[in-house]
């Protein structure tokens, strides 16, 4: 057997060499010596994608005690002990790693870690863009800076780049040479020196939650020897509490990751902290910038055990052990420290239509998209259906239920009180369409005129019900109610007689039941808060939207009925998922398709469609000659009047694959608002402002969507140009029986409608300028006043919003001195996501922030390194 196979057998125990002599009398040596380690899965290389990298940002005794009992399990080491400056000067800041250092000690102790000078600017973007920009000779600098540093540390392996807070997309080339350029000057120092990169977490080119879009991972793959990607932070102190890694951000940027990049180089990021957000009060009130504070696995371990509360660490609040719950889909635990109930939107005993049931990423809201007339009526005497008039003239369609004005359509109906008296009429309408929006109704001969001119109006093509008369003094016996055409067909659907008679639109109400009890404390006497209790609401708002007049996702059970669209040109169909509890689906088509009215002027119109593999052309919304649209071709958004081309911005488009473009198509959003002879254009999933431009001669007409060649649409959303609906509003009863408002936002250069809510710009301005504050586009909490309430007894919550799109997430009942909701990593969820780099997306390993931090039983379950 020649003497270099032998030598492989080496390593291995006594009887894997023993057969391998055995088996290469059977047939060639070297073969024989393969078939048998591969059988033995000894050719396996056991450390493939389990590599850790680490950092000594922390510098407390955990951290050294880490690296005293668990180097052997550490492979790389990011020194967190340099700065940059602007000028791209490196000074010295952070844990010591000088001759006679504590870490000088684990240095040598552990030879076999990579021990990489990481180098940070703090996530300064100033100091980032002068590097980039070599602003004065910065990134020059900063290239000669860190050849220095490695002079003055020989024994380090290379360095680590700790980079943050850079621009956006149109940065990106420029950030690419950047780090070029640092590669390239340490491979040029000495070529066995490293390279890390510490990335920002992307599941695309552009697809930064936190505005990092200069990165392009693709790009970076050849200016790196291994990459650390900094997915940790989706949850941080100024968000809304959840996981610091929630799996739907692992699971984008990883996926994206591995197609752009060698999965070799890339550490997968995890947090070795987590956060403690106090939401019982505002940070403002609490004297806070932001409502989290860091927690160490250790800290976290704490407020388990009752060792922490939220007055200072001392009585009057208790100190209560509490369990944590396990997040098995994002495979985090959590905790609710001095919550005394705690329930999610669905959890309502009672809740009233048009509050429905939601669920996105498993939380379990309620929330109404439209609202609904409530009506009350005191007493009704009389109650007359539409549909049996005691005799009619002129073309009236009679179907049960209503009656339908044609030409000089008129109907005639009777009815008695048993006792003159004041009383309320009521009479039901309905207006099918903009061109379908008056009629006449008398009462003994005193005529009243119903129209409605607003195309933003809520209760188009439904029922509504409206005062025919008020307080009106009706002798005892026989009257008579008469319908008469205004503009054909108007359907009436009957009257009521009745004491009283009100009506308002409503988002509905939902009720709860909440309970708080006693809690045992670390002592083991039972426990309740010492001042009272407060409610907190967790809830989502959204900023306004233009007035609805029509949204249209094409999946009602008849789409595009002949009654509501027109094709004008081209062809149009509608494709389904399937037939039942409204498929998602997509308009497809060529053409222009309209809806049936002609009278359309100022407006705002939304697209958001796709271009199959095969499209060409301009696609997107029309009203008469004027188009906005997304241009394939010249990769743009563009606006046209006629022919003539008013204004474009540039934007990456691309076309969707056969195989993508039912189940995940690349979507982009158009949209345009005409208001006199001014057009604002915009795009993206922000509804982005691109540009503005004027028009002249425009005189209307027909609006829709027009595509030049094939595409396919899944949203059209028609909205008032002026008036919009606020997404802000609810009001709370409250468990002690008090009533608070929240949420209203105060508006200039603008006017109020009560009775719908909404409110209409009275200056051609965005919205945004109205108003002085910024609505979050996360869950946001709303908070009680102080309530004294008793443990034991059961109390009663009731939310009622008074705007739609709002959605009641979840209720917490808690000690008014402070309850918080705590997300932390432990050693299940660290080892969790370590296998999922090294065996679904084979990365190189995982990387975690920081040592020092993290559950120490995580490294018994880590391999070693040597």
């Amino acid at each position: 057997m020649p003497k270099k196979l032998l030598m492989i057998s080496v390593p291995y125990r006594k009887k894997y060499y023993e057969n391998a002599i055995i088996l290469c009398k059977k047939a060639s040596e070297s073969q024989a010596l393969f078939m048998l380690f591969f059988k033995e899965g000894l050719l396996m290389d056991t450390l493939k994608g389990k590599q850790i990298m680490v950092w000594t940002f922390m510098g407390n005794t955990r951290m050294y005690q880490a690296l005293r009992d668990y180097g052997d399990r550490i492979s790389q080491i990011g020194l967190f002990s340099f700065k940059v400056r602007a000028t791209g000067e490196i000074y010295e800041s952070g844990v010591s790693i000088a001759e006679g250092s504590t870490m000088r000690t684990y240095i040598r102790k552990w030879p076999h870690i990579k021990w990489l000078l990481t180098v940070a600017n703090d996530g300064t973007n100033s100091i980032f863009k002068a590097l980039r920009e070599n602003t004065d000779g910065a990134q020059d600098k900063f290239l000669s800076e860190l050849v220095r540093i490695m002079e003055k540390y020989p024994w380090c392996d290379g360095v680590d780049i700790d980079l943050e807070k850079g621009d956006d997309y149109s940065t990106a080339a420029k950030s690419t040479a950047m780090f070029r350029n640092i590669y390239n000057t340490v491979k040029n120092y000495n070529s066995t020196k490293l390279m890390n990169i510490c990335l920002p977490g992307m599941d695309s080119i552009n697809g930064s939650v936190g505005g990092e879009n200069w990165c392009v991972y693709g790009d970076l793959n050849n200016y790196c020897d291994t990459a650390s990607i900094m997915s940790y932070g989706m949850a941080w102190a100024g968000s809304a509490p959840g996981p610091v890694s929630p799996r739907s951000w692992l699971e984008g940027i990883y996926d994206y990751a591995v197609k752009v990049m060698n999965p070799d180089k890339v550490f997968l990021g995890m947090p070795a902290y987590g956060w403690n957000w106090r939401i019982h009060d505002t940070p403002k009130n609490m004297g806070v910038t932001y409502r989290g504070t860091s927690n160490t696995y250790y800290a976290a371990q704490l407020w388990m055990k009752g060792g922490y509360n939220f007055t200072d660490d001392k009585p009057p609040q208790p100190f209560i052990p509490i369990v944590a719950y396990w997040d098995d889909y994002d495979k985090v635990p959590w905790a609710l420290p001095h919550v005394y109930d705690y329930m999610e939107g669905r959890d309502a005993v009672s809740h009233d239509y048009p509050l429905l049931s939601g669920t996105y990423n498993r939380r379990h809201y309620l929330t109404a998209y439209g609202k609904e007339q409530r009506t009350e009526f005191e007493n009704i005497l009389v109650d007359r259906s539409g549909g049996n008039p005691d005799s009619y003239s002129g073309i009236v369609a009679v179907s049960e239920g209503m009656v339908t004005m044609g030409d000089n359509g008129s109907a005639t109906y009777s009815f008695t009180v048993s006792s003159a008296g004041i009383y309320d009429i009521a009479v039901r309408l309905c207006f099918p369409f903009w061109d379908k929006n008056g009629i006449y109704i008398s009462i003994d001969g005193s005529r009243k005129h119903f129209t409605e001119s607003r195309l933003w109006w809520p209760y188009w093509r439904t029922t509504f019900w409206i005062s025919l008369a008020e307080n009106i003094q009706l002798s005892a016996g026989a009257h008579t109610i008469t319908v008469s055409v205004g503009v054909k067909g108007v359907q009436f659907y009957g009257f009521r007689v009745c004491q009283s008679f009100s009506e308002e639109p409503s988002a509905g109400s939902a009720t709860y039941t909440l309970a708080p009890r006693k809690f045992k404390d670390v002592d083991g006497n039972m426990a309740q808060p010492d001042r009272g209790f407060k409610l907190t609401l967790e809830m989502l708002r959204r900023k306004p939207d233009s007035a609805l007049i029509w949204y249209e996702d094409f999946r009602d059970e008849n789409p595009l009925p002949e009654t509501y669209w027109t094709t004008l040109s081209g062809k149009w169909q509608v494709w389904r998922e399937g037939y039942e509890n409204r498929p998602y689906s997509q308009l497809e088509g060529s053409g222009q398709l309209a809806w049936k009215y002609s009278g359309f002027k100022e407006l705002h119109l939304r697209a958001r469609l796709a271009f199959p593999a095969d499209g060409s052309g301009k696609a997107g919304v029309f009203c008469g000659d004027v188009f906005c649209c997304l241009n394939i071709d010249t990769q743009r958004v563009e606006l046209y009047k006629g022919s003539t081309l008013l204004g474009s911005y540039s934007q990456t488009i691309s076309r969707t694959p056969n195989a993508d473009l039912r189940g995940n198509p690349a979507m982009y959003t158009v949209e345009m608002r005409i208001r006199g002879n001014r057009v604002r254009v915009y795009s993206g999933a922000s509804y982005t402002l691109r540009f503005t431009a004027a028009i002249s001669g425009f005189s209307g007409g027909y609006a829709g969507y027009r595509s030049d060649k094939r595409t396919v649409c899944e949203l059209m959303r028609l909205g008032d140009a002026w008036t919009y609906e606020p997404y802000e509003r609810f009001d709370v009863r409250m468990p002690d029986g008090g009533f608070k408002s929240f949420g209203r936002i105060s508006r200039s250069n603008a006017t109020w409608d009560e009775e719908f809510q909404v409110f209409t710009l009275t200056a051609d301005v965005e919205e945004s300028s109205t108003r002085s504050e910024d609505i979050s586009m996360d869950y946001d909490f709303f908070h009680s006043d102080l309530m004294e309430l008793s443990c034991g007894n059961n109390y009663t919550a009731e939310v009622i919003p008074k705007d739609i799109n709002i959605w009641i997430s979840r209720l917490f009942l808690g000690d008014a001195d402070g309850f918080s909701i705590l997300y932390y990593q432990d050693v299940d969820s660290l080892v969790y996501w370590a296998n999922q780099a090294a065996y679904r997306w084979k990365l190189r390993g995982m990387c975690m922030w920081s040592l020092g931090q993290e559950d120490m039983r995580l490294w018994e379950w880590l391999p070693k390194q040597i």
